[in-house]
């Protein structure tokens, strides 16, 4: 099955300026889901934790159903329910508990 939502500069010769500025947006809008879970995936391959590849599971599913809820659309719609994303202070903190688990797994608790 091939999925093509963009148009050819042959196609776009013709299309009136609005309708290639909507083809425009759904390539952007693909590109970018696209680019998400591979950075996902590209972050699961090189995790050792257990912990952090299951978030990384979670996460990459919930972009795998924001990749198939763009590609179904017809250029120029938007996906009906919004995208609830964290926002960069919810990254923030994740990532200071991250490091701070890091630490605290690395040098212990243990000076008695």
């Amino acid at each position: 099955m091939v999925l093509r939502n963009h148009a050819t500069h042959e196609e776009t010769a013709f299309m009136p300026h609005g309708e290639i500025r909507q083809v425009r947006e759904t390539n952007l809008r693909l590109g970018a889901a696209i680019a998400e879970i591979e950075g996902l995936y590209s972050a699961l391959l090189r995790t050792a934790s257990a912990e952090r590849q299951r978030q990384l599971r979670a996460d990459l599913a919930r972009a795998a159903h924001r990749l198939a809820a763009v590609a179904v659309l017809p250029p120029g719609r938007r996906a009906p329910e919004p995208v609830v994303r964290n926002s960069r202070w919810q990254r923030r903190r994740r990532l200071a508990a991250r490091g701070a688990a890091w630490i605290a797994g690395r040098y212990g608790r243990s000076q008695d």
